[in-house]
């Protein structure tokens, strides 16, 4: 279960109710104390799509791993002047 605070409630609503649609529960809290719950209408039925933040972040954090260890063989100036990709 998930707690947010309402103004991040108020700004991620689309995104928590995709969560919501997918069988999560939410809690929205003020100042700390918890004031609601989200809870799906019914029987998740689908899992709606990631939000296209929820994309970009997932193709961000694959590209961090696909760059982990990776160095060049030469200072980037050199590598830039030399045209190198």
């Amino acid at each position: 279960m998930k707690e947010v605070a309402v103004y991040e409630a108020k700004t991620r609503l689309s995104e928590l109710l995709v969560e919501v649609a997918g069988g999560e529960q939410v809690i929205i809290t003020r100042r700390g104390v918890a004031v609601a719950r989200l809870v799906a209408a019914g029987p998740a039925k689908r899992v709606a799509k990631a939000s296209q933040r929820q994309r970009v972040a997932a193709v961000f954090e694959e590209l961090r791993r696909a760059r982990k260890g990776v160095t060049l063989d030469i200072p980037v100036r050199d590598a830039i002047e030399q045209g190198r990709d």
